[in-house]
């Protein structure tokens, strides 16, 4: 009542107006009491294609891959094929996935590498292609030994070595047809003396290798660092061939991986919000 009476003030109001603002106010002091919990409010999307499709848009937009020319459809390839080796354990370092965009110039930054847990890119910076695979763009691919091609698809990377490029990093392919004879062509990453910004001023366009991707000399030692011991590298080219045929680029098997590790998207979902 004292309530009603701070509203009226001095001021005569008729009964049939204040008899009905006391039965509003009744009204509204007998409503249940509402508690929001924040991460109960954000409930997970009961399709999990759905979930699987805003956590790699929520790692696309926070890490900022879009300012440094990667394509979503790329990242969505490589985290698709990445969750796939995870589900096979052939991920041995989780969390940090390189990839090449062949689609690019060589003398463009193509090649990535992404930590996935802390959000951020570790290196963007140029990567050659193999000899016979094109000039300046990459058009042509193989898996056979003395092609001189580079290969499409997902490889793990393996140990470290000292040779005749110095500083090297074995790679294991991981798709049949595709890139399996990695180890027989021998497919590494290495430091290469035309690998940088000079020798495309004076020569147009970054030098070709056997196959490998090679990487600027001495940046190419830390680059390895990070991306040794069983991390998963995309090559990337929208051959058509090897986008229908490619096991690893299936969207439902990777789906159930990501599933099946959906706890810490949801925390995440609720921390941002």
């Amino acid at each position: 009542m004292d309530t009603i009476r701070a509203m009226l003030g001095h001021r005569k109001i008729p009964f049939s107006v204040v008899s009905l603002l006391i039965l509003c106010l009744v009204s509204i002091l007998s409503l249940p009491q509402i508690s929001v919990n924040t991460c109960q409010a954000i409930e997970p999307n009961n399709n999990p294609y759905t979930n699987f499709e805003e956590y790699i848009q929520f790692l696309y937009e926070t890490i900022g891959l879009k300012k440094r020319g990667l394509d979503l459809t790329v990242f969505r390839y490589a985290l698709i094929g990445y969750f796939n080796l995870k589900r096979n354990n052939a991920i041995k370092k989780e969390g940090i996935i390189s990839i090449i965009d062949y689609r690019k110039s060589c003398n463009d930054e193509r090649f990535y590498v992404i930590d996935l847990i802390n959000k951020k890119i570790l290196c963007h910076t140029l990567v050659a292609h193999g000899r016979h695979s094109g000039e300046i763009y990459a058009t042509h691919f193989s898996n056979e030994p003395g092609s001189l091609k580079s290969s499409l698809g997902f490889f793990v990377t393996g140990n470290t070595y000292d040779g005749d490029h110095g500083y090297s990093l074995y790679l294991y392919g991981k798709e049949k047809g595709f890139n399996d004879k990695a180890r027989e062509r021998r497919i590494i990453v290495h430091g290469a003396y035309y690998v940088r910004k000079l020798f495309i001023e004076e020569n147009g366009r970054i030098g070709r290798s056997q196959g490998c991707p090679a990487l600027p000399p001495g940046p190419h030692i830390d680059i390895i660092d990070s991306i040794v011991g069983g991390t998963c590298l995309f090559q990337f080219y929208d051959d058509k061939n090897y986008l229908a045929k490619s096991a690893l680029l299936d969207p439902v098997s990777a789906t159930a991986q990501f599933e099946a590790e959906y706890a810490p998207f949801v925390q995440i979902k609720a921390t941002n919000r």
